[in-house]
């Protein structure tokens, strides 16, 4: 398909390069730009386990090995002062401004000439770069106290009068749910709204904005105030957004992180044993919002090549398994809880096998820590979580199919690499590409010889 923008094909490959100039606003980079930009949300976000495991595919796009191995973390710096280099002055403007502020990232490796960088990014006429940078920024701002944004007296007032004339129609247009978000007042993604995909990218609209917005710069509070304004309404459009990808980039600033602490897994469930040659059942879960797709359901054409080629228990009758697809950890404990339910009711002798996409991989595993009799978990494009590494702990085979790098992973600050274990067979996709849902296509697996690897 193609999406607004010009850019290619919702899972089409496309190539990498360590060379600066490739920073710059060219379609054919943008893939490679909203991968950096993804890296860069990473690196903010201070794992380093999460940084370390992406470590080959962050030096083939140019970030530097000293920032990538270093033991300092950049959420030492207040977030808030972060945006301290916006004004910097360039000698350049143009694509020029932005190879120069991607330059600068390698040569001072601080975390305020990265966020100049985004910044810069946030300003594209490309839709999904925009968009990403729109979620890398959303991470930095959306920790902000917005006390904190401006000062209160004049200085308050003054950030009021640079934003006043910036045009209250573009404001109020489909996607904009208004100022007042936060972490904890997120906008409500669960909405019947946000269904429809009807905010079609007009980079003219959103350059003039944009640089109308950017002329008001000229205090560092309120300057991340302005920020602030721009990355609500950008990413407002991005999940009204024609284009998947968009779409999928921009949900990816609203996932909550994995709690802390370890996971206990429950002893096996006491059923009965699967007896040998024993017809058992293998089925689907879709991740985050992907009851919304079809991929999952019986008779769509992943369902089918999966059915005919390589599980031909693949579960294809009525009352199939879904979840509310909902973003936050208690909806996919919920899930865990009815997909127990539903695997004893339609194979009480176990699973054999269950693909399970993103955020469904969690819900699959935390199945499994549960006690769910599952033989083998094929998981695509998911969250290394810590209920899905307990899960690669249990007595249970494991297929990792994933990106090269996952620019959604990567926006949301998720793990990307399951340790090594010998019960885990990882299957990397050999080219770039953007799509989350590449996974779960059937030319991809073709075309990336996805099943001989995993030994499905």
């Amino acid at each position: 398909m193609e999406g607004s923008g010009g850019h290619f094909g919702d899972s089409e490959p496309f190539a990498v390069s360590s060379s600066p100039a490739t920073a710059a606003e060219r379609p054919e980079f943008e893939g490679a730009n909203v991968c950096r930009v993804a890296a860069l949300s990473t690196i903010l976000g201070g794992d380093r386990r999460a940084i370390r495991d992406a470590a080959p595919e962050m030096e083939e796009l140019g970030i530097p090995g000293r920032l990538i191995s270093s033991d300092r973390t950049w959420q030492d710096v207040d977030p808030l002062e972060s945006f301290s280099r916006l004004q910097d002055p360039l000698s350049d403007a143009g694509d020029r401004e932005r190879v120069s502020r991607w330059e600068m990232i390698g040569e001072t490796v601080e975390p305020q000439a990265a966020v100049a960088f985004l910044v810069t990014v946030l300003g594209s006429h490309l839709e999904r770069e925009s968009a990403a940078a729109a979620a890398a920024l959303w991470r930095q701002i959306g920790t902000l106290d917005p006390r904190r944004w401006a000062r209160r007296g004049p200085g308050w007032f003054r950030v009021w009068e640079r934003l006043y004339d910036l045009g209250e129609r573009d404001w109020s247009e489909p996607g904009w749910w208004g100022l007042p978000w936060s972490v904890q007042d997120a906008p409500d993604l669960e909405r019947d709204e946000i269904d429809r995909a009807d905010a079609a990218w007009d980079p003219a609209q959103w350059t003039d904005i944009f640089e109308r917005a950017m002329s008001r710069l000229g205090d560092p509070y309120g300057d991340v105030f302005v920020v602030g304004v721009l990355v609500r309404w950008r990413l407002g459009r991005a999940l009204r957004s024609p284009d998947p990808v968009t779409r999928s980039l921009a949900m990816a600033a609203f996932q909550a992180p994995d709690p802390d602490g370890d996971v206990n897994v429950a002893p096996p469930d006491a059923g009965p044993a699967t007896p040998p040659g024993a017809l058992v059942v293998s089925t689907m879960i879709h991740g985050t919002w992907g009851w919304k797709g079809d991929w999952w359901r019986p008779r769509s054409d992943f369902h089918e090549y999966i059915l005919r080629n390589h599980r031909p228990n693949l579960y294809s009758r009525g009352a199939k398994f879904s979840w509310s697809g909902a973003y936050r950890d208690v909806h996919r404990e919920i899930a865990s809880t009815d997909f127990l339910e539903w695997a004893y009711d339609v194979a009480p002798n176990g699973l054999q096998t269950v693909f399970a996409h993103s955020y469904g991989g969690e819900v699959a595993a935390r199945a499994v820590v549960r006690g769910a009799r599952i033989n083998e978990l094929v998981l695509l494009s998911a969250p290394v979580t810590n209920h899905v590494e307990a899960a690669t702990r249990c007595d249970l085979r494991v297929v990792d199919v994933r990106l090269r790098f996952d620019p959604v992973l990567a926006l949301a600050r998720s793990r990307q690499r399951i340790p090594e274990r010998p019960n885990v067979t990882p299957v990397v996709l050999q080219q770039w590409r953007l799509d989350h849902g590449a996974t779960h296509r059937e030319n991809i697996w073709r075309q990336e010889d996805v099943a001989p690897r995993g030994q499905l």
